[in-house]
C-alpha cells in the first residue's frame, strides 16, 4: 500500500505542468456532504453527513476543522457514532495549479447505543500529506494520505481521493472517497469557497 501510494503521489508531481491551467487552490472555503462507510466485518453501512471548513489566515497558513456524524441500525438498536477534528496545515505551491501540502490536528471520536445505553469516547491526533490542484479552472483534483492514532482504538493510515466541479467560480460539487485499512467510505458533496485561489 506504501509503495502505491507513493507511486501516485510522484504521477501528480511529474504530469503537474501538464496539469495545471489555472491559479492554485483556495484554502478558505466550507463543505456539507453525506458520506457512507464500509467497515469490514460489520454487515452494515454506516451512512450520515459530514460538515467541513478550512480558512487560510496568511499566506500558505491554514486552520481547519471537520465534524461526521454517522448511524445505523444492529439488531434493533440504534448506533451513532460521530467524529471531529481541528487543526492547522500548510500549503507548498509546487506551480502554479497544484499544492503540496500538510496538515495537523487533534480528533475526537464518540459512539453511542441507545438502548443499551453505553458509551465510548477516543481522541488522539491526526496527520496528513496531500495534493490539491486545477487541471482546467473548473475541474479540482486532491489525493491525500491521511494517518490517525487514538489512545484506545490504535493508530490507522488511509489513502483519500477527491475531484470537484466547479459550475459557478465560488461553488462546486464533488465526490471522494477514503480507503483504509479497516473502513472505505465514499461521499458526495458541496463546497463553497470564500477565498480566492493562490
Amino acid at each position: 500500500m506504501r509503495k502505491y501510494t507513493l507511486a501516485t503521489l510522484a504521477a501528480f508531481v511529474a504530469l503537474s505542468p501538464a496539469l495545471a491551467q489555472a491559479d492554485g487552490p483556495s484554502y478558505s472555503f466550507l463543505d456539507a456532504g453525506y458520506v457512507v462507510t464500509d467497515v469490514d466485518n460489520f454487515n452494515k453501512d454506516v451512512d450520515g453527513y459530514l460538515l467541513r471548513g478550512s480558512w487560510e489566515f496568511m499566506d500558505n497558513w491554514f486552520a481547519y476543522g471537520r465534524y461526521v456524524d454517522q448511524s445505523t441500525d444492529v439488531a434493533g438498536a440504534s448506533l451513532d457514532v460521530s467524529q471531529w477534528s481541528i487543526g492547522a496545515g500548510f500549503a507548498w505551491p509546487l506551480n502554479d495549479g497544484m499544492d503540496l501540502y500538510g496538515k495537523a490536528g487533534y480528533v475526537e471520536a464518540d459512539a453511542d447505543v441507545d438502548s443499551f445505553n453505553a458509551h465510548a469516547n477516543d481522541n488522539g491526533y491526526e496527520l496528513s500529506v496531500g495534493l490539491r490542484g486545477l487541471a482546467i479552472p473548473q475541474f479540482e483534483y486532491e489525493g491525500a494520505v491521511n494517518y490517525t492514532d487514538l489512545s484506545d482504538s490504535g493508530d490507522t493510515t488511509s489513502v483519500a481521493l477527491a475531484a470537484r466541479w466547479y459550475f459557478l467560480p465560488q461553488f462546486s460539487m464533488g465526490i471522494e472517497g477514503e480507503f483504509g485499512q479497516d473502513a472505505n467510505s465514499y461521499g458526495i458533496g458541496a463546497r463553497w469557497n470564500f477565498g480566492g485561489g493562490k
